[in-house]
Order: structure tokens, then C-alpha cells, then sequence
């Protein structure tokens, strides 16, 4: 049995699961209880490591397009770039906000907003002292959080909590 949340191709998951048609249910978006949208970008790279380089950076511009005000999730293949990902969308909202910085002629540091941060330095010191995986408490602190198989069971159900409260 294989369940997932709304998938758009849900024909070639099962196509790949080896299921057969009688086998596979698909709900419509219209039964949802959260309407959802879907945007598609294909990207062309053949190779795993630079396709994934690739799509964070389009990833990132969908986000700040679609989703800027609201939590958002990031599906990836594997643990590891569950990492990199959040790493690399940490580091291109860095770039942004200076860009934006660099344009209004403020100082870098002391006008640097995180966006997708919706607590406060207390909560999020709070928070860093209960967190074991050492890259989600770096991350947790842009407002960016990981969740993955191999976090700890206590360290996931953070990351679940501040998505569920809008805090990240």
C-alpha cells in the first residue's frame, strides 16, 4: 500500500509502485479540506547531485511567488538533501535580503529580516536547547526547518509544531 499527500502524477507513482489501475485511488483536489495549487517546472539536468543544485534556486523564487506568507514544504529524495536544500534556501534568502539591502542603501546587518521566522529570539533560544541535530538548530534559526527519517523523534515533532503554529 502506498499513500501520499495531493500528487499530480499519481498515475506514474503507481505506474512505478507496479500498481494496476483497479489498485489505485486518487482523491481530487476539490474533496481537500485545504484547497491546494500546483505549479510544475521541469528541469532538464540528467544528473542527480546538479538537477537537485539546480531546482533550489527556481524552488526558492516559487516560494517568494506563491507561498511567501504561508508554511511551505519542500519535498526532496534523500536525508542529505533534505540538508542541502535547506542550507541552500537559507543561503539564497541571505543573498536576496542583501540585494534588497544593497538597493535601499541600509546596513546589511543590522536590516536583515528572515521571512519565514515568526518568533521571537527567546523562543527560538528556548527551542535550540531541546533540538538535537545540530544543522536543524542552524536552520530552525532562519525559520527554515528540516524533517526527515533520521532526526530524532522529538527533534521532528518540533519542526511539526512550529509548521502547524505558522512559526516557520
Amino acid at each position: 500500500m502506498g499513500l501520499s499527500t495531493a500528487l499530480a502524477n499519481a498515475k506514474d507513482v503507481a505506474d512505478w509502485l507496479g500498481i494496476h489501475k483497479l489498485g489505485l485511488f486518487n482523491f481530487k483536489p476539490s474533496v481537500r479540506p485545504v484547497p491546494i495549487k500546483v505549479f510544475f517546472e521541469g528541469f532538464p539536468e540528467k544528473h542527480y547531485c546538479p538537477r537537485m543544485a539546480t531546482m533550489n534556486k527556481p524552488s526558492w523564487k516559487a516560494i517568494m511567488t506563491h507561498a511567501k506568507d504561508h508554511p511551505t514544504l519542500v519535498f526532496v529524495s534523500s536525508r542529505r538533501q533534505t540538508r542541502l536544500t535547506a542550507l541552500d534556501l537559507i543561503a539564497l534568502m541571505a543573498a536576496d535580503q542583501q540585494e534588497k539591502i544593497a538597493q535601499n542603501g541600509g546596513d546589511g546587518f543590522l536590516d536583515f529580516k528572515k521571512p519565514f521566522l515568526h518568533m521571537d529570539t527567546e523562543e527560538i533560544s528556548m527551542l535550540s536547547e531541546y533540538i538535537k541535530d545540530d544543522n536543524l538548530k542552524h536552520t530552525i534559526q532562519f525559520g527554515v526547518g528540516m524533517h526527515h527519517a533520521g532526526l530524532e523523534e522529538s527533534d521532528r515533532k518540533i519542526v511539526e509544531d512550529l509548521f502547524v503554529k505558522k512559526k516557520i
